[in-house]
């Protein structure tokens, strides 16, 4: 006898409700994208005991027509793909007709619908899967599913869920985040009677962005609207103030469906870096990539978090410019003027993160950057007028712009324009971008320092530095990178300090290995603390920022100037 058998459709459901339904959060899940696919703009979802005995999902959307609810409880019945041809033209949330069918298969099952053609609405009650009861009851427009007793015909299942609490945060961080793509429907939760989340519908992320992070994150996002080769991408990013520890709040949705692409976590951590978070931290963003069925597969898995893109590179680049062109995009000192020809600097930006930038074929013989020709800066300088109060703690430049206090930190200012300078050199491979030392300087190192000077001579070399091996653990020093205030370092301090930051990260690779190195020398170079600055100095320095297209941070994620609205220093309420 034969041991191939053909399972009975029991069996089939609950071997796709394995694959589906693992715990309440994802019943509500499926549910909660039915009523979106069906239209609704109003939705309430009730749970009980962490959703274990209790759910209940209310929508106002246009209902099943009578002849189609028990049909709905087959699996593979679906209104929303006819042939699989039809993928590659679906944007609805659900399609494969598996959902009410796996939960149907290890529930009690309750379903009431009414279209607005029906005067009445119909009421149907599975247990196992198998319709026991069916009848026409009065009823609003829209569906109401309740789902009770989740796993009960499969214990084994049931032992693996977690506690009440638990799972109820499921449901809730799902519930947060179906919020935070679909604006525009109004969600409404309850959980043991007692309301806990509601969104108003309205379609504001900047309101989402308050009601689920509070008062200092939405203070400190920055609006992302990009479209490039059939390609939307909308949300907020977050400022370095807000950079994270982990990537819990880096969330991504595609055509408003939550993701996990790891193409999409590279290319966002590319475009971050270089002032966008500090070392070490992961960029905040809430963003929808809307674009053509036909460029992805969602049909990966059936709880659909994985997708494939059918153009990795193409969809890498367009994130990557969407995230990098709304970090230019911020005030600067009470200007709001935005940088239009701001292309081009991210375009070079993402060839020298991605190694492809290609070497020009000619070398500008200058050591100098030409002021409004070049590629970090803008084409116009943003036009501020300020008045200098003077240095705090020796540290901070204040200022006066329109009624409003701004300190600006001298380090991380420099810092800025060096690295944004010591990076054009290195990546143009500009020659004479070196001053060369009145009197060279032997320094002896040990032997791992002299070993990393000799693996990575050409890095110090396309920095400024001119070396040269000594022999016996020895560099001589000729010159160093030709930076304003060179006069408030010393070569042998510059370079040493370089030496030290980079050997403390030598496990660093690649690009990542350049990027780290360019802005070590840029902090070691730059005016610290404490470091007393001409009335002079100031104006340039703060010159040099407003020409910048990127002046906001540091390279390490310091903002580099910091706003007091005027009403904080008010002493009526001393």
């Amino acid at each position: 006898m034969g041991k191939i058998v053909v399972l009975d459709d029991l069996s089939i459901n609950q071997i796709a409700a394995g694959e589906v339904i693992e715990r309440p959060a994802n019943v509500v899940k499926e549910l909660v994208e039915n009523s979106v696919d069906a239209g609704a703009d109003k939705i309430t979802i009730e749970v009980k005991k962490g959703g274990k005995t209790f759910i209940k999902i209310t929508d106002n959307g246009k209902g099943i027509e009578k002849e189609d609810m028990p049909l709905s409880l087959e699996r593979h019945a679906t209104s929303k793909i006819k042939s699989v041809e039809d993928l590659e033209n679906t944007y609805t949330m659900g399609f494969r007709g598996e959902a009410l069918a796996s939960i149907a298969s290890i529930s009690n099952f309750t379903m009431i619908s009414r279209t607005e053609n029906e005067e009445l609405g119909v009421k149907i009650v599975a247990e196992g899967g198998d319709i026991v009861f069916a009848e026409e009851v009065p009823a609003n427009v829209g569906t109401t599913i309740i789902v009770e007793n989740i796993f009960f015909n499969t214990p084994v299942r049931y032992k693996f869920l977690k506690n009440d609490g638990t799972e109820f945060r499921y449901i809730k961080e799902w519930i947060e985040k179906f919020a935070m793509s679909h604006l525009d429907v109004s969600v409404k939760l309850i959980n043991d009677t007692k309301t806990v989340f509601t969104s108003n519908g309205r379609g504001n992320i900047y309101d989402m962005v308050y009601l689920l992070y509070g008062k200092d994150v939405k203070e400190n996002i920055i609006k992302v609207d990009y479209e490039q080769e059939d390609i939307k991408i909308t949300g907020v990013i977050g400022t370095s103030l807000i950079a994270r520890d982990t990537r819990k709040d880096q969330i991504v949705f595609l055509n408003k469906r939550n993701i996990k692409n790891s193409v999409l976590t590279a290319s966002s951590d590319q475009a971050f870096k270089g002032g966008g978070t500090g070392i070490g931290k992961h960029g905040f963003f809430i963003l929808n990539l809307d674009m053509p069925a036909s460029f992805y597969d969602i049909n990966v898995h059936p709880t659909k978090m994985e997708v494939r893109f059918k153009d990795e590179n193409k969809v890498f680049k367009v994130f990557y410019n969407a995230i990098k062109n709304a970090m230019l995009t911020k005030e600067f000192l009470g200007n709001t003027e935005v940088e239009e020809k701001k292309q081009a600097y991210v375009e070079k930006e993402y060839n020298f993160m991605t190694n492809h930038f290609i070497k020009p074929t000619s070398i500008v013989p200058s050591n100098k950057i030409d002021t409004g020709k070049s590629i970090i800066e803008r084409e116009e300088k943003r036009k501020v007028d300020y008045k200098y109060i003077g240095i705090l703690f020796r540290t901070y430049i204040v200022i006066e712009v329109n009624g409003e206090i701004y300190l600006i930190d001298q380090h991380a200012a420099h810092e800025r324009l060096l690295y944004e300078q010591i990076r054009e050199n290195y990546k143009n491979n500009l020659q004479n971008n070196t001053q060369m030392t009145l009197l060279s300087e032997v320094i002896n190192l040990t032997h791992k320092e002299y070993e990393f000077v000799k693996e990575n001579i050409e890095l110090f070399k396309k920095a400024g530095f001119d070396l040269e091996d000594f022999g016996d653990n020895s560099i001589k020093i000729n010159g160093i990178p030709d930076i304003e205030y060179r006069e408030k370092t010393t070569a042998r301090n510059l370079f040493m300090d370089t030496l030290d930051e980079m050997l403390t990260n030598e496990r660093s690779q690649g690009k990542d290995i350049e990027e780290r190195f360019i802005a070590t020398v840029a902090c070691k170079a730059a005016v610290k603390a404490n470091m007393d600055l001409t009335k002079q100095e100031v104006d340039k320095l703060i010159d040099n920022l407003l020409v910048l297209k990127n002046p906001y941070t540091c390279p390490h994620g310091r903002p580099t100037t910091i706003k007091f609205d005027k009403e904080k220093f008010s002493l009526e309420d001393i």
